[in-house]
């Protein structure tokens, strides 16, 4: 299928994957915020959106059958009240005063309740399947508080299934509510969903790692405010044309880069008692060079992940400089501000179901940002073969490679990944596909039987930790269905015996240590049960190097099986460096 405009297209009602049975689904629009209190639009009235989600029965709270917004604040022994009537109303879409906005808790709940709700539709139409929640024990239901404690942190927690949102007072006098900051909210969620799609990314590996979890969430909160046409009309400035006409030099991709979407929590920032005047993060500055990851200012997790979102960001202005070259710029026109908006807009939605469906195309452990970049090629390959009208992937690996991001693949030359070497071929015998898409005791059939041809090794303890069919969609109507299988294996050993594996003990590691090494795959098979792709990385991997002397580095290495520091101690150690960095620029 060739990508087009898909804000022009239809796509059949037969071709919509069951996530979304039909368009018969019921469906309801709530009015958010579109980026912060700060950002106003024409005659300082608030700046709002209408985000559309499933139409379903709501409890005071907002409570639903995914998200629970209980609104206690803990540092004041507070529980603000909700509203108990008319639920499945809006009573906030034609409200355009900001103090009224800001001034009301209920409409706090009802902004982080549709934003998180509208943030999990996302993912679920770009993997084609409902999604579950990371948590320890089976819970149906997020917990979000949006005024949580007095304090400049937002943060999702795995064992309490929740999303905290604080507040604080900020240098203008007026209290600052993280909740109401739309990319906040979608930063915390993709940190609840992404630990529900891949667990072990919250384990200590490679520092890619952990900078992936901040990375990726910064990119999705990005992402949903640019789809935002109206938050892209507003970047423009005022408009001064009375034919709603722009410019084409007012197009550039150094004016486009220099707008306030691509700042992430700006409102947050700027209010801090020692202000980072450009938000968090602006990571759309960085100056691209392949060395930056070597860095030692990049180890630090937040940091780290800033370089895979300037490079996604960079993706993005490439996508709709060409998206808008097709309208006629390349041809010094004046062109509509409104299309020009609207193109942008198609292009962050596309781009950020791309990086979402890119997700199951990874290894469940011990990822690279090369991984990743395999897995959005591979992913969006998948979807929409012929990429031949805006080479949406020639642009994401070009923007990559500036920062030294190469595919992992190495093989290929468009960087997807390798099918299954036909050398090596598996055997089918004895298994029944419904079986293998639905249970675990046949996928970890289907691995034993073929541990040798798939690479997995016989030492390792190994499970199948989850099984994952799907129906997707492209922006054409192109319906790929494809099941996944995702496992584990673990071998714990002593560091004197790393030798033996074929891994070198890093320096300074006593022989008797414990070591736990981490290794799985993800088995992704069509729609007649055969196997399409292999990603995998071993438990005796030459990765593995790599990855105990980063651990032992940054003293991870003794911590095995327990997961990386909790969400708000990261934010509050990437406020302290940010601030320190803001000083010393000063």
């Amino acid at each position: 299928m060739i990508r087009g405009h898909s804000s022009r297209r239809q796509v059949s009602k037969s071709a919509i994957a069951p996530a979304r049975a039909s368009h018969d689904v019921p469906t309801r629009h709530l009015t958010v915020l579109a980026q912060d209190p700060t950002v106003r639009g024409p005659g300082g009235k608030a700046l709002t959106t209408r985000v559309k989600l499933p139409a379903e029965r709501l409890e005071p709270g907002p409570m639903g059958h995914r998200v629970h917004v209980i609104d206690y604040d803990a540092t004041t022994d507070t529980y603000y009240r909700p509203r108990e009537r008319d639920l499945s109303s809006d009573p906030y879409e034609e409200v355009t005063d900001i103090d009224r906005l800001v001034g009301d808790p209920q409409f706090h709940q009802q902004n982080v309740y549709a934003i998180v709700m509208a943030t999990m539709g996302e993912f679920e139409v770009a993997l084609g399947r409902p999604l579950d929640w990371g948590f320890n024990s089976p819970a149906h239901q997020l917990k979000v508080a949006p005024h949580a404690f007095a304090e400049a942190n937002a943060y999702y927690s795995r064992d309490s299934e929740s999303l905290c949102f604080g507040y604080f007072a900020g240098t203008s006098g007026r209290t600052v509510f993280t909740c109401l900051s739309h990319d906040v909210v979608a930063h915390e969620t993709s940190h609840a969903l992404l630990d529900g799609l891949r667990s072990f990314y919250l384990f200590p590996s490679h520092v890619d790692q952990a900078a992936f979890h901040e990375g990726f969430s910064d990119i999705v909160a990005l992402l949903s405010v640019l789809k935002s046409s109206e938050v892209l009309e507003h970047a423009l400035g005022p408009v001064t044309d009375s034919r709603n006409l722009v410019r084409s030099a007012d197009l550039s991709r150094s004016k486009l880069a220099a707008g306030f979407p691509f700042r992430l929590a700006e409102q947050f920032g700027r209010e801090l008692d020692q202000p980072l005047a450009e938000g968090l993060r602006h990571s759309i500055r960085l100056e691209p060079s392949p060395q930056l990851l070597q860095q030692e200012q990049y180890q630090e997790p937040h940091r780290r992940g800033e370089i895979v979102v300037a490079a996604v960001l960079g993706s993005f202005l490439s996508m709709w400089e060409k998206r808008f070259d097709a309208l006629g710029r390349d041809r010094n026109l004046a062109l509509n501000r409104t299309v020009i908006c609207e193109e942008g807009a198609t292009a962050a939605k596309q781009l950020l179901r791309i990086l979402i469906r890119a997700l199951d195309y990874m290894p469940p452990v011990d990822m690279r940002f090369g991984d990743y970049l395999s897995a959005v090629l591979t992913a969006d390959q998948q979807l929409v073969p012929d990429d031949g009208r805006f080479h949406y992937r020639d642009s994401i690996r070009a923007a990559f490679a500036t920062f030294g991001i190469l595919p992992a693949s190495g093989c290929r030359p468009d960087g997807a990944w390798e099918p299954p070497p036909a050398d090596r071929p598996v055997s089918y015998d004895g298994l029944h596909f419904e079986l293998l898409r639905q249970d675990p005791h046949a996928a970890f059939r289907f691995i034993w039987e073929n541990r040798d041809a798939l690479g997995a090794d016989p030492d390792a303890f190994t499970r199948v930790t989850a099984m994952r069919p799907c129906t997707r969609v492209s922006s054409d109507g192109f319906v790929l269905r494809e099941s996944l299988v995702e496992y584990v294996q673990t071998l714990q050993v002593q560091a004197y015996e790393l030798k033996r594996l074929g891994i070198r003990k890093p320096v300074g590691l006593s022989g008797q240590e414990t070591i736990r090494l981490y290794g799985g795959g993800t088995l992704i098979f069509d729609e007649f049960g055969h196997l399409k792709f292999h990603i995998r990385t071993g438990v005796r991997s030459r990765l593995q190097t790599d990855r105990l002397a980063n651990l032992l580095d940054r003293g991870d290495l003794s911590r095995g099986a327990r997961r990386l520091s909790s969400f708000a101690q990261l934010h509050r150690r990437q406020l302290s460096v940010g601030l320190r960095q803001a000083r010393e620029q000063w």
